[in-house]
């Protein structure tokens, strides 16, 4: 099965229409990819980075600082990689599909802060 289409133009439109209007491209330890925050319901602050990493979408959390958190209880990898799907990568075949993902994860986050259980 092939990959996801990967097209920079295409992913700059979707950024610009999609994502908050704060987002920035930048480049992270050579990898080129969003910035974004994410405020949730509960008035937390979220920041996230997005990037295509060959074969698919995937987002980090760039902070809070997650490292002490129990990382199966609230859908991590390692170095606070978000696991976005059930595919052995975790990512997201699409920006769009990416980035609703992170939000709902961002909320869920906010939730498990609070009571120590991921809502979902």
């Amino acid at each position: 099965m092939a990959g996801p289409l990967h097209d920079g133009m295409r992913d700059r439109a979707v950024v610009e229409q999609s994502l908050p209007a704060e987002t920035r491209a930048v480049v992270v330890d050579g990898v080129r990819g969003w910035l974004y925050p994410v405020t949730t319901a509960d008035g937390d602050r979220v920041q996230l980075f997005l990037w295509f990493d060959g074969g698919a979408y995937q987002v980090t959390v760039a902070n809070p600082d997650v490292t002490d958190v129990d990382p199966h209880a609230c859908h991590l990898y390692p170095q606070g990689r978000i696991c976005l799907s059930a595919d052995s990568g975790g990512g997201m075949p699409t920006l769009e599909g990416a980035f609703a993902k992170s939000v709902l994860w961002a909320h869920g986050f906010s939730v498990y802060q609070r009571t120590g259980s991921f809502p979902f």
